[in-house]
Formats: C-alpha cells, sequence, structure tokens
C-alpha cells in the first residue's frame, strides 16, 4: 500500500505539481500523424492538464499551441487553419507554429503590438506516424528517444491511442501485472490465431504460458532504462517460460512477448489527473504487420475523440453467458477487458486500502522509482537520464529453456543494459 501522501504525489500530473513537472522532461506521444491534414482542421489535445490545439500549415509543418487565443480567452480550435498560421474566428488574430503572432487585424496600425503577443507552444518530432512533443524547460530538452520499433519498415507496425478513464498508475500498473493474464485474458478453450499473433478478442489460449500457470515466480532487475520485471512459468514437461516485461521510465512499458509473436510497445500520458491517453505500438521484427488482426484482438471502437463507445457506461458489453463458456470476464476484446479492470476501480484508486501480495512486486518496484525520483526532483536532483543506445535494441523477449536453470541463467540481462546502482547528482 502507499500513504496518501505518496498516493497523492504519484497520482497528480497538472502543471506545477511535481510528478507533473518531472513528467514534462520526457519526450509525449501527443496524437498520430493522420489526425492532421495541411489546412485541415485543427486537433485538440489534453496533455498533462493543459488544453492544447495540434494543427498542420500550409507547409505541412505542424504547430502544438495553447487552444485559448491570447487576446480574450477565444478557443482557437474554432479558427481557420490556412496561409501557414491559425487565424482566431473572434478577432482574426492569427499565429504560426512557432506561437508568433503573426496579424491582428483589429489593430493593424500597431505593428509594435504585434510583436509583444506570442502564444505558448511546445516542440514537434514527427517519427513513423506519431507526433510527439516535449513540454518542459528548452534548456532541459533531452535526446529524442529512439526506441526499437522505430528503426523498423513502417509497414511493420501500427498505432493506436485511446482515451482512457482512469489515473495513468493504474493503467501502467496493469502492464507490469503478468498475474492478471490468466484470469482477465483467458479464454476457455482453444484459440486460432494467424503468425505472430497473441490472442483473439476472446483472449489468450489457455495454454499459453500467460495464461497457464499463475502465480508465477518474480524477480525485478534495475537497468539503464529502468527496470525489468522477470517470470517464470510452466512452458512444456523439461521447460520453463521464461518472460520479461520491460518498464522504460517514467511512463513506457514492453509487455511480455515470445520469439515469433508481434511485439508491443505502450505509453501512458496523462490526459489529466483522471484520464489517460493509452498508446500502443505492435510491430512485426521481420514482416508486414496483420493490422486487421491485431485491431481486432484488442476490440477497441472509439469516436472522434478516441473515446470507447464500449465502456462502463455499457458495461464494456460484457455477456454472462459467454463468461461461462468463453472467457473469463464475458467481455470481447483485450483492450477493453484491460480497460474494465482499470477503469472500475474509479478514476483514482485509494492505494492506501490496498492489500498487496508477492504477485505484485514489479508493481511495487515502478511506483518505488517513480517516487525515488519525484522527491529526489523536488530536492533540485538530477532526473533519469534515457540513453539510445539500449532503447533501440530494448524489446520483450521470452524464451524457453531448461526447468533446472534459475532464471539467472537462462535469461541473463544483456550487458548493454547494465547499469550502476542510480547516483543522484547535484544540478
Amino acid at each position: 500500500m502507499l500513504s496518501k501522501q505518496d498516493n497523492h504525489l504519484l497520482t497528480r500530473t497538472g502543471p506545477g505539481t511535481p510528478m507533473g513537472e518531472l513528467f514534462r522532461l520526457y519526450w509525449i506521444p501527443a496524437l498520430k500523424s493522420d489526425e492532421l491534414k495541411s489546412d485541415g482542421k485543427p486537433q485538440r489535445v489534453r496533455l498533462l492538464g493543459e488544453d492544447l490545439i495540434a494543427f498542420r500549415d500550409t507547409e505541412g509543418k505542424i504547430g502544438l499551441i495553447e487552444e485559448a487565443c491570447p487576446h480574450r480567452g477565444t478557443s482557437l480550435y474554432y479558427g481557420i487553419n490556412d496561409g501557414c498560421g491559425i487565424r482566431c474566428m473572434y478577432h482574426g488574430w492569427k499565429f504560426d507554429t512557432n506561437g508568433d503572432c503573426t496579424e491582428i487585424p483589429s489593430e493593424e496600425g500597431d505593428p509594435k503590438f504585434r510583436k509583444t503577443i506570442k502564444i505558448k507552444n511546445y516542440p514537434v518530432k514527427e517519427v513513423k506516424g506519431i507526433i510527439w512533443t516535449y513540454m518542459g524547460p528548452e534548456e532541459k530538452q533531452p535526446e529524442f528517444p529512439e526506441f526499437y520499433w522505430m528503426g523498423l519498415p513502417v509497414e511493420n507496425m501500427m498505432s493506436e491511442r485511446v482515451w482512457q478513464e482512469c489515473n495513468y498508475a493504474q493503467v501502467m500498473e496493469n502492464d507490469l501485472d503478468y498475474v492478471h493474464a490468466a484470469f482477465l485474458h483467458k479464454a476457455l478453450g482453444k484459440q486460432e490465431v494467424g503468425e505472430g499473433i497473441l490472442s483473439t478478442d476472446l483472449g489468450i489460449d489457455p495454454n499459453h504460458p500467460l495464461v497457464r500457470n499463475p502465480p508465477v515466480k518474480q524477480d525485478v532487475e534495475d537497468t539503464n532504462y529502468g527496470k525489468r520485471c522477470i517470470a517464470v512459468g510452466i512452458g512444456n514437461e523439461t521447460d520453463n517460460a521464461f518472460m520479461e516485461i520491460h518498464y522504460i521510465f517514467p511512463f513506457y512499458t514492453f509487455p511480455p512477448r515470445f520469439e515469433g509473436e508481434d511485439g508491443m510497445w505502450h505509453a501512458f500520458i496523462p490526459r489529466d489527473d483522471y484520464s489517460t491517453w493509452s498508446w500502443d505500438v505492435q510491430f512485426s521484427h521481420n514482416r508486414p504487420i496483420d493490422v486487421q488482426a491485431n485491431h481486432d484482438r484488442r476490440g477497441l471502437k472509439l469516436d472522434e475523440h478516441f473515446k470507447k463507445q464500449i465502456s462502463i457506461e455499457n458495461d464494456y458489453a460484457q455477456d454472462r453467458e459467454l463468461q461461462k463458456t468463453g472467457n473469463f470476464t464475458g467481455i470481447r476484446g483485450i483492450a477493453n477487458q484491460d480497460h474494465a479492470a482499470t477503469e472500475t476501480m474509479g478514476p483514482i484508486v485509494d492505494r492506501s486500502k490496498e492489500h498487496l501480495g508477492t504477485s505484485d512486486l514489479p508493481i511495487i518496484h515502478m511506483r518505488r522509482l517513480l517516487l525515488q525520483q519525484v522527491k529526489a526532483f523536488q530536492d533540485g536532483k538530477e532526473n533519469f537520464t534515457l540513453v539510445n543506445d539500449s532503447l533501440k535494441n530494448l524489446y520483450s523477449a521470452g524464451l524457453y529453456d531448461s526447468n533446472q536453470k534459475s532464471w539467472q541463467e537462462a535469461f541473463p540481462l544483456q550487458s548493454q543494459f547494465k547499469t550502476k546502482e542510480f547516483e543522484v547528482k547535484s544540478k
């Protein structure tokens, strides 16, 4: 469990909060590239409690700026995007992708006034169909994180983002929880899947190591990217299944996968304290990915604002007969199953009332690292630095090996990911 004070520190991420200011020191996926067209409709984006709009100008440049016009506060979402800028519908004030005011038709006689006007804007970077932003101080902007999947052909990957109705921490904790798969995602009968596909929309085949034999033995290692969470389960009569989840500080993960299975990367970005942008990138290492099969197995149906149509409001379309005959939950869609578990905890779960067990070890380590880092940050120390030499080669790659071996023998951490005990340096 956590104290109420630590739970507050962990979960509050708005402007001016310690965790919010720490998160602003890392690159954040904001929206997908295909959401923005040159001179097209702007898009609202809420990140870390801030209301922003994104637009692509006439030349294809992307702007991510404060939604409220600095004149009188009217939303620029309703403005006109053309001529290399977005123009407020109220009095025609126009801003470019850098946040500079380029025209004030209501004050044309005073160009000096125009030059004093600037709207808050954030730098962006567009990579493999995703638009990223950095929301922290310019002088602290880190190297852009080059995750493994960014080096794959575009046809080998797909991405989705969804608005999830709860705090980021409980969404991310779910991703580090090995044992939940054996219940929440368990199909009750054999599942036929295509090459590389982990599951159907019903769930994971009951013979798969993720669902076959809870509770698994677990351990956690410190790494130069965050934490490596190891699990050991029964593979077959002679072999164990050795699995790994990578928690990459502060809000990225690679869930467990085996050789031959499509990989997955997640990011859990606070929309505000009560909702999360849950991102997933699914990727195939060596062939074009089956986009439709991967989309179908997750089961998400979204509206234009990326809100779920299968949600708590309709009980996640739970079928009680299916729960007896088809899968453990009676809910179709792996993502829908996860959302039903995390959202029904409430917007921010009270961790002072928890009763954690040994199966919660990765979650305990993740919380500990986040709280250690945010408290160090409050004391004026340097934040955790991500190293691209590690990120470029990192993904989840479980294996089968003799059940006579320890996980340390069968599944050692590669040397490139090892770290000395983390030392917080003064600024």
